[in-house]
C-alpha cells in the first residue's frame, strides 16, 4: 500500500469586523498538515474555520469573509529574492514576525497531532557604539 505524501495548507483569518477570532485553536494563521485540500478543510473546520461567512450573515459585508479557502505550501519557498524557505516553520515564524496580528500569530497542526503555537519574536538588538561627543 502507497503511503500518500502530507502537505502543508495555510489558512488566513481576516479582520472581519475589526478583530480577529483568538483562542485554543484559531489565530491569524493556521498550517494544516494534511493529504489532500479535503483533509485539510475538514480539520480547519473542526477547529472552528468556516467559509462564505458574508454570505451567511456571520461576517461584516464591508470587511470580507473571515477566512480564505487555503492555499497549498511547497517547499521551498522562494519568497523574494533575499529569501527562502525550506520548511513550514521557518516560513509561519517569518510571517509572524512581519505582521504579528495575534497572540500567537500562526498555529501548526501536525498530522501526528502534535500542535506547534508560532508568536512574534522581537528583533534582535543592534550592538551599540559608544557616545563620542
Amino acid at each position: 500500500m502507497k503511503k500518500t505524501a502530507l502537505k502543508w495548507f495555510e489558512f488566513t483569518q481576516n479582520n472581519s469586523g475589526g478583530n480577529f477570532t483568538v483562542n485554543g485553536e484559531l489565530c491569524h494563521r493556521l498550517f494544516v498538515q494534511a493529504a489532500t485540500d479535503d483533509q485539510a478543510v475538514e480539520i480547519a473546520e473542526g477547529l472552528g474555520v468556516y467559509f462564505d461567512g458574508c454570505e451567511n450573515g456571520m461576517d461584516c459585508p464591508c470587511c470580507g469573509d473571515r477566512w480564505y479557502r487555503p492555499s497549498e505550501i511547497n517547499f521551498p519557498i522562494n519568497y523574494d529574492k533575499n529569501r527562502k524557505f525550506t520548511n513550514v516553520r521557518e516560513y509561519a515564524q517569518f510571517l509572524a514576525n512581519e505582521y504579528g496580528w495575534t497572540t500567537p500569530d500562526a498555529r501548526l497542526y501536525y498530522k501526528n497531532g502534535k500542535v506547534v503555537d508560532i508568536n512574534k519574536q522581537a528583533p534582535k538588538a543592534k550592538k551599540s557604539r559608544p557616545f563620542e561627543p
